[in-house]
């Protein structure tokens, strides 16, 4: 009995001994390789970003079809980067010049009530727009087998990489601010959607085109029942 004690001591020696051995260095290496982790720079909400940037389609496929667990999931990569984006336009005060724009536009009115919904709760406002564009992307790309839930995923990744281009907006108009760089930058923003969503579905001049199409209408269609909704507001209260 002392022998068999002694010999599963030995064999936890052993294994200690071998994790010992097993263990790599704490140097230079091993301390960035630990930061990038925190950060999430292979994994997470850093990874996504960056993969986003340099490879949308390949990421998104990825994720729909191999691993979700490297990313940061859709619906919540959505409403984080609208929630940074707000932050900062928060903090710049860059979104009570956008609620004076909206009173000279709209008015004391329903639509400009439904418009300063959607500039106080972007996060939200984001994932009814994106259902408007999910369907028109649908019916652009019919022949692909995607379902409407998966290309949900696909706009959530790249409706919140859009935000986050948003959010260095503001912060870069403090240096340069003129109409020409508002339209370019926007147009940049407008075009890396186009690009991203078409390399999804197999890139290709056509495909690009029919992803900006399918974008810009879903845009404008969830404006325009914005406004319907506003005008409906403001046709009630009238006769109340």
């Amino acid at each position: 009995m002392k022998n068999e004690h002694l010999h599963h001591a030995n064999q936890a020696n052993n294994t200690n001994n071998e994790q010992e051995i097993l263990l790599e260095r704490v140097d230079k290496k091993y301390a960035v390789e630990e930061f990038l982790n925190l950060i999430g720079y292979e994994r997470g909400l850093l990874f996504t970003v960056r993969e986003l940037f340099l490879r949308p389609g390949k990421m998104i496929h990825h994720f729909l079809n191999t691993d979700r667990n490297a990313c940061t999931k859709p619906v919540t990569f959505l409403i984080l980067c609208s929630v940074v984006y707000s932050l900062i336009t928060s903090y710049l005060e860059v979104d009570v010049l956008s609620e004076e724009q909206l009173k000279k536009q709209y008015g004391a009115s329903g639509v400009n009530n439904i418009m300063l919904w959607v500039q106080n709760n972007y996060g939200y406002a984001n994932i009814l727009m994106l259902i408007f564009i999910a369907l028109w992307t649908k019916i652009f790309f019919k022949k692909y087998s995607y379902n409407i839930y998966e290309i949900g995923v696909l706009l959530c990744f790249i409706m919140g990489e859009g935000m986050l281009w948003f959010s260095l907006h503001p912060i870069i108009a403090k240096f340069i601010s003129n109409t020409i760089f508002d339209t370019v930058f926007y147009t940049a923003i407008l075009l890396y959607a186009a690009w991203a969503i078409g390399q999804f579905f197999g890139g290709g001049f056509k495909n690009y085109f029919k992803a900006l199409f399918a974008y810009l209408l879903g845009f404008g269609t969830f404006e325009i029942i914005a406004i319907i909704i506003g005008v409906a507001m403001d046709l009630m209260a009238k006769k109340s």
